[in-house]
């Protein structure tokens, strides 16, 4: 998809998010710009999640001698206190895959919920998931994907359409445009029926996860030499 293209049809999904009012028009716009079944987000794979986390949670955690309260992360003596199968299950998924140092931001998420002061300079996909599983309404769920959708949706540089094309992963310099998108989900180019449902971000998190990833810059695969002489 070329820069222009990108553009145009970035500004098709926008235009129609602006108009829903529901979460229903919102999922059905996935089907209306014939967005591509592979490109969208598997359910099996990210089920909504039905519950919150809140202070209350996370203090009860550290009452529990689970966390530590200055550092946010995991007590070392953690695994001899868990008695739950779930929570070992998840808690040895979290092991494996190498993700234990990473809840801490997850935590410091949710304490800051209400902290607009925007000091968060890394793992800010994961800062921003501890902001929205307080389900606090307006907080999204982020990730690469939904971000270069809304910075291509955003720009009005035709020039920079290719560079944000080729966005990946989130820095600190991504900060502002983390916060225009916030801003944004709360803003009233959304209808007030759609900003009145419940989760009505995770249905437009959704959509524009898909979005980015049809418009991501993909490189040409190189012709592959079949040895033949001119």
């Amino acid at each position: 998809m070329t820069h222009l293209e990108a553009k145009k049809f970035t500004n098709q999904v926008f235009d129609l998010i602006k108009k829903s009012e529901t979460t229903e028009d919102i999922d059905k716009i996935l089907d209306t710009l014939d967005i591509p079944i592979k490109n969208r987000m598997k359910s099996d794979a990210y089920p909504q999640i039905k519950f919150k986390l809140d202070n209350g949670d996370i203090d009860e955690l550290i009452n529990n001698d689970l966390i530590d309260k200055n550092t946010l992360t995991f007590k070392k003596d953690i695994t001899e206190k868990l008695t739950d199968p779930l929570t070992k299950l998840l808690y040895s998924t979290v092991w494996k895959n190498g993700d234990i140092k990473k809840i801490k931001h997850i935590i410091k998420g949710i304490k800051e919920v209400n902290d607009n002061s925007n000091e968060q300079d890394d793992a800010l996909v994961f800062y921003q998931f501890g902001k929205y599983l307080t389900k606090t309404p307006g907080q999204p769920i982020i990730d690469q994907h939904v971000l270069r959708a809304f910075a291509i949706y955003k720009s009005t540089d035709d020039n920079n359409i290719e560079t944000l094309q080729k966005l990946e992963t989130l820095k600190k310099t991504h900060k502002t445009l983390i916060n225009e998108y916030i801003n944004w989900l709360q803003s009233d180019e959304l209808t007030n029926e759609l900003k009145a449902i419940a989760e009505y971000t995770y249905f437009i998190d959704k959509l524009l996860f898909a979005t980015g990833k049809t418009i991501k810059f993909v490189k040409p695969k190189r012709k592959k030499n079949t040895g033949a002489n001119r």
